[in-house]
């Protein structure tokens, strides 16, 4: 166990010895303003008796053990406010799984956006060691954050880009619109293929594809080459397409398209009233084969205030007991 504000007890050590000495010299300045006591005739025969005697080692020890007691409590208290913690060095256990978010924010989406970034949102909850990017397209595609396994930096962006959405700000359009058209879909989904790195290590890679696959424009990449691109490189790619409803028929023959591009590369499709459809992702993304790594080491520090509690608690239940004993 470890102090991790190791310089408390000495701290406190001197500001005790500061009161102890201001304390003193107040004490003896008060004696010296006083006038002298009187004697008082015959005190060593009171002093004589045995009962006296007796009552003054009861007194006596009574003092000794609040002393004790309030020296026992002043040092726990001085370990709590040390903040006594454990220490150990860790190494995270890592996945070798790259996952990009592609979502497709042209004017076709505008309305299921802020529930897809909620969904995106489950869907990190539920991975561990996993590298996660965000990467959002209309015309063209910009990088919202890039590959990493900060969750914390992870859930801060999404809650962002939530605020966005919902507060009708249109911050995560920027960058989006330099290209001929909207919703280039292609060319979103063949720009995501290339925001992996390391392409030599041996990693799962994986995209979440969001979109409803309504193309206005003349992209560079067809939907089905920028599937193949995917699937060239070893890319699963799982499909979301919150306009796959039956409210909707006209956008059957896109969903099918989407479907099949998707399928193609390994992934899978799903359209995003389907009630278990985040954890179809999850479970088929974690089935994939990735090798465990060992991350950097990390040291962590875990408050351990049990045992000065419990001294401090007992020191101060005695320190009471046997002030009202001196009292009596």
């Amino acid at each position: 166990m470890e102090l991790i504000l190791w310089w408390m007890p000495p701290a406190l050590a001197i500001a005790a010895a500061i009161v102890v000495l201001l304390q003193l010299r107040a004490r003896r300045t008060r004696r010296a303003d006083t006038a002298e006591p009187r004697p008082i005739a015959h005190s060593d025969r009171l002093t004589a008796l045995p009962e006296y005697r007796s009552a003054m080692r009861r007194y006596r020890g009574l003092l000794a053990a609040v002393t004790a007691a309030a020296g026992i409590l002043a040092i726990a208290a001085a370990l709590l406010a040390s903040r006594p913690a454990a220490v150990s060095v860790q190494q995270p256990e890592l996945a070798t799984r790259d996952i990009v978010l592609c979502l497709d924010v042209s004017g076709s989406m505008v309305e299921y956006d802020a529930e897809l970034v909620r969904v995106f949102g489950e869907l990190t909850e539920q991975f561990t060691g996993e590298r996660i990017a965000l990467v959002v397209f209309n015309a063209s595609a910009v990088t919202y954050f890039p590959l990493t396994n900060d969750y914390e930096y992870v859930q801060e962006q999404f809650d962002t880009v939530t605020d966005q959405f919902t507060n009708g700000e249109d911050a995560y359009f920027d960058g989006t619109f330099f290209g001929e058209g909207s919703s280039l879909v292609g060319d979103g989904l063949a720009a995501c293929s290339l925001r992996f790195d390391a392409p030599d290590d041996d990693r799962s890679r994986s995209i979440i594809l969001a979109t409803d696959n309504l193309v206005v424009g003349d992209p560079i990449f067809t939907l089905t080459e920028a599937g193949q691109v995917a699937a060239d490189r070893g890319i699963h790619v799982y499909g979301v397409n919150p306009g796959d409803t039956a409210s909707r028929d006209y956008v059957e023959e896109l969903a099918r398209e989407f479907r099949t591009v998707v399928d193609a590369t390994g992934g899978a499709y799903y359209s995003l009233d389907e009630p278990d459809a985040i954890e179809s992702i999850v479970a088929s993304i974690t089935s994939e084969q990735a090798t465990i790594v060992t991350g950097s080491p990390r040291l962590q520090l875990a408050d351990q205030p049990a045992v000065p509690l419990a001294i401090a608690f007992f020191g101060l239940a005695g320190l009471m007991v046997l002030a009202w004993r001196v009292q009596r």
